[in-house]
Parts: C-alpha cells; sequence; structure tokens
C-alpha cells in the first residue's frame, strides 16, 4: 500500500471521519483527503504524530507494501478461529439442509399420494433446505424471508383476503368479520414488521461505498411503496363503482385479486429495500458531515 491508503486504512480501522482526524492533526478536512488521494504529501511531524495515533511505526507509515506489526498479529491470532468458527458454521448449515430436504422430500410425497395439490404445502421446508445449501452466509435469514413470502403469496390467493384491510377495519373501530382471519392478519403484519426490523439491523450499518447504487435502490423502493398505494386506491374505487352498477364480471374480480395479490407479496421486499438502504445512506452522510451529538454537544459546551 502506498501512503494514501495507509492513512485511510488506518483511519477508517479506528472510526475516525476525515474532520475528525483533521481536528486531532490541527488541519483542515480537504488536506487529509488529499493525502488519502496521494495528491498531497504529509509533514513529517504529521505523520509522526498519526503514527503515534494510530499505534503503528513511522516506517510502517510510509513504506510502501509494509503490514503494520499490531495488525499482522491480530489477524495472525484471529485467523485460526475464524477458520474453525467458518467451518462448524457451514457444518451446521450443511446438516439443517440435509434435514430440511429430507422432511420436506418426504411430507411432499406422502401429500401427494393422500391430497393430491395438497402437496405444495411442503415447498417451503423443501426450499429452505435448498437455500441452506445455496446461501453460504444467512441461511437462516433468507429462508425466514422465504417463509414469509410464500406465506403471504397463500393468504393472498388461496384467502382472497387481504391482510391490510382487516388491520384497518380493526383500526377504525368493531370488525365484524371472523375472528380467524383477524388473528391471522395481525400475525402476518407483526412478523412483517419483525422481518423488516431484522432487516435494517443486519445491513444498514454496512458502509457505503459507492452512493450511486444506494441512491438507485432507494428511489426504486420509493416509487414502489408509492405507486403500490396508487394502484390499491384506483382499483379500490373503480372496483366499488363496477359493484354499485352490477357490472362486476368473475374474469375482472379475479384480475384485481390477482394484481393485489402481487403487489402484497411484494410489498415487504420494496420497503426492505427503502428501509435499509435509506438508513445506510443517512448514516454515512451523518458520518461524513462529522454530525455526532455527543461532538455537536461538546462544541456548545
Amino acid at each position: 500500500m502506498n501512503l494514501g491508503e495507509t492513512i485511510y486504512k488506518l483511519r477508517t480501522t479506528h472510526n475516525l471521519s476525515q474532520e475528525e482526524l483533521a481536528e486531532k492533526l490541527g488541519v483542515s478536512r480537504q488536506s487529509v483527503s488529499k493525502w488519502e488521494n496521494n495528491m498531497a504529501v504529509p509533514e513529517l511531524d504529521k505523520i509522526i504524530r498519526m503514527s503515534e495515533l494510530f499505534g503503528v511505526t513511522v516506517d510502517e507509515m510510509v513504506k510502501e507494501n509494509v503490514q503494520p506489526q499490531q495488525e499482522k498479529t491480530q489477524q495472525e491470532a484471529v485467523q485460526p478461529v475464524v477458520q474453525v468458527v467458518e467451518k462448524n458454521r457451514f457444518e451446521k448449515r450443511e446438516i439443517a439442509g440435509i434435514i430440511l430436504l429430507s422432511l420436506g422430500g418426504l411430507a411432499f410425497l406422502l401429500l401427494l399420494l393422500l391430497t393430491g395439490l395438497g402437496c405444495i404445502y411442503a415447498l417451503p421446508v423443501l426450499l429452505c433446505g435448498v437455500v441452506c445449501f445455496v446461501c453460504k452466509k444467512d441461511a437462516g435469514f433468507y429462508c425466514a424471508w422465504l417463509v414469509y413470502l410464500l406465506v403471504t403469496g397463500f393468504l393472498s390467493f388461496a384467502t382472497a383476503v387481504s391482510s391490510w384491510r382487516v388491520i384497518r377495519h380493526t383500526l377504525q373501530g368493531p370488525y365484524n368479520g371472523n375472528p380467524a382471519i383477524i388473528i391471522i392478519a395481525w400475525v402476518w403484519f407483526a412478523a412483517m414488521i419483525g422481518i423488516l426490523v431484522w432487516s435494517v439491523i443486519k445491513f444498514a450499518k454496512r458502509p457505503v461505498v459507492s452512493l450511486k447504487k444506494p441512491i438507485a435502490l432507494t428511489v426504486v423502493g420509493a416509487v414502489y411503496l408509492l405507486a403500490d398505494v396508487v394502484i390499491d386506491r384506483m382499483i379500490g374505487a373503480y372496483y366499488m363503482q363496477l359493484a354499485e352498477t352490477d357490472s362486476l364480471s368473475s374474469s375482472f374480480v379475479y384480475g384485481v385479486g390477482s394484481v393485489n395479490s402481487v403487489l402484497t407479496i411484494l410489498e415487504p421486499v420494496f420497503a426492505a429495500l427503502f428501509l435499509v438502504q435509506g438508513i445506510r445512506l443517512v448514516l454515512h452522510f451523518c458520518k461524513e458531515k462529522g454530525i455526532v451529538f455527543a461532538k455537536m454537544n461538546k462544541k456548545d459546551i
């Protein structure tokens, strides 16, 4: 690594922004940026100060392709542990996949023989088994998303009941519908909140390397959610208009139900996309601009 790359790596390793490092060295943030991009070379006293700040020698700072001794020691100590942990994790993942595929295959055959189309109820178990083999990391997380989307699709297509409408009606006042449907709708809603929170916790803190992709994904998520609301209201209004004139046909009702079902299935996916990428962007801008509450309070004092 050259000097600029070394400064950048040491700064990010110590969780310092360019502004925070500049403040400790008594220079401007632009100076730190120029050093990291090899557009300028820091003075000797600044290099010595950074070596003391980061706990490395001056030689390790200025020489290319030299890895800091502290980092070498940490990597040598952590590498065997990481290898053992990864090996054990992969073994558990594969064992879980084998168990799920075995149980899913058995259930699929039994249901196929006994009920015919009832074999589709074994698909979540089979697909989760496949996920355990395909996803080397976070298999449990993706299995949870898969099961949630499959259950959402089943509730939408098989029952023709909109969980959103049931929840909205129960919030607006007494709802005279089937109590079982009300319970299922609220359990579905709680599961959606849980999986969205899990997604945010898992991915929101990942560093932003390039702004283009997070911004594009945030816009896509926001546009879909907005379009979903607009389309749902338009279809609902048109549906009620036809119902009042007795012009409803079975094909139209089936088509409306199918569209609403697809929109309902994709809602949590785009909501998670919007939330995760939006929070990543907010955290990135806060870090770059140095918007830290503790620091602001310190300045006020």
